[in-house]
């Protein structure tokens, strides 16, 4: 049975849904049509009737060819359909007794089937076109009854009745039980795909979430390796004697403290890949001034960011830039400045981001440090603005204002 039912409907990966019921329904209206054809000559009704039936049986088999065969399967196939069965009912109406016929029986059971393989902004449409032929049928049998042919007698009326309301049921109901099959059929499809799905989606959950750990511990041991290594600069930094080896060691520690700042937000805060950046500058200039002795109330910040959530190979660059320049500021800038203040600013622009670092000190008069182009600092910096395609200009007095663009 579904052998026959897959070679009259086809198969569901070569035939959607809607063209499924619409080759099962093609071919058993023309099973009905032949049968239409035999009973309308035994019972002896006009001939008339017997070839519209012949034409409707015609008609039907080429459709469910080209639908079938052919795939040829539009909303114009059903149209057609629909067409010819205005004019073939319409024609018989009159050669079977007109109302006292039950054509009009066979109207309303093909109008069902049809909606049922219709799209849905069809079926409005096609409701009112078979509707309204049964209208237009009942006008013209009213202002033309001569064009009705009536029965032979009311034998042949019943007969008719009899047999169209006979087999029309029984072909309507096996036309709903197929389609409803079918439907069942889909439905478990798509139950067995969601589920498919859902499953397929528990697994990637777990995935995601076991890489999340995963990439959630290497920050963690990124941090405590990063402040083994700050621990080991500070332990050898007391040991040097040489205060230039001493000072480059210090340096050294602080750019370390700055990355693994970064890595202990992300774990700490369950992010993956990005840190809030006002708190993370916040946080790293406090722990600078404390370094060196001030207080963090002496860095004044200001971030105005549409997003403050930044990707860390973003904000490492800009936490190591912020930490050489506010190094360099609490080291040399604020010898005899009473009241010493930086002022941290990360400003979106349309097409960049502005991070300037102000300080309030005596300019760039020292060769240590930053000031110093030659130095490691000033190049430390250079390199990280280039790795964020930024431009950096230098302005002074009073005090000292770097400007960096970054367009990363």
């Amino acid at each position: 049975m579904k052998r026959i039912y897959l070679y009259i409907a086809g198969n569901d990966a070569s035939f959607s849904f809607e063209h499924r019921v619409f080759n099962l329904s093609s071919f058993i209206i023309t099973l009905f049509c032949i049968q239409g054809t035999l009973f309308n000559y035994f019972l002896g009704l006009h001939l008339f009737t017997v070839w519209l039936a012949i034409a409707g049986t015609l008609v039907s088999a080429v459709l469910f060819y080209l639908s079938r065969l052919r795939k040829w399967f539009t909303p114009a196939t059903i149209f057609i359909y629909v067409g010819i069965t205005m004019l073939a009912l319409g024609g018989m109406h009159f050669f079977n007794g007109a109302s006292s016929s039950p054509v009009f029986y066979l109207i309303i059971m093909l109008q069902n089937i049809f909606l049922l393989i219709a799209q849905r902004k069809h079926q409005l449409l096609i409701y009112g076109l078979l509707a309204g032929t049964i209208m237009l049928l009942l006008v013209l049998e009213y202002f033309f009854p001569g064009w009705t042919v009536p029965y032979a007698s009311p034998e042949e009326r019943m007969v008719d009745h009899i047999t169209t309301l006979a087999y029309s049921p029984f072909f309507t109901m096996v036309i709903i039980m197929l389609f409803r099959r079918s439907y069942d059929r889909e439905q478990k499809i798509v139950l067995q795909q969601k589920q498919k799905l859902e499953e397929a989606y528990r697994i990637t959950t777990e995935k995601n979430e076991y890489i999340e750990s995963l990439i959630r511990e290497l920050h963690h041991r990124v941090k405590n390796n990063l402040q083994i290594v700050s621990s080991l600069l500070s332990l050898q930094s007391n040991r040097v004697a040489d205060d230039k080896a001493r000072l480059a060691l210090e340096e050294g520690k602080t750019r370390v403290d700055a990355m693994a700042m970064i890595h202990q937000k992300l774990y700490m805060d369950n992010e993956l890949a990005s840190v809030n950046i006002e708190e993370y500058l916040g946080h790293l200039s406090a722990s600078l001034a404390n370094s060196f002795g001030y207080d963090a109330q002496h860095v004044h910040m200001q971030v105005q960011l549409s997003n403050r959530s930044m990707d860390i190979d973003l904000a490492i660059p800009i936490g190591l830039i912020v930490n050489e320049l506010i190094t360099n500021a609490f080291k040399h800038a604020f010898q005899g400045v009473a009241q010493p203040a930086i002022k941290l600013t990360l400003l979106e622009q349309p097409d960049h981001l502005e991070l300037t670092v102000a300080d309030n000190g005596r300019g760039l008069r020292l060769p240590e440090g930053l000031e110093s182009p030659g130095s490691f600092g000033m190049k430390l910096v250079q390199t990280l603005v280039e790795q964020v395609n930024g431009a950096m200009t230098v302005r002074q007095h009073p005090g000292t204002t770097y400007t960096i663009e970054i367009r990363a």
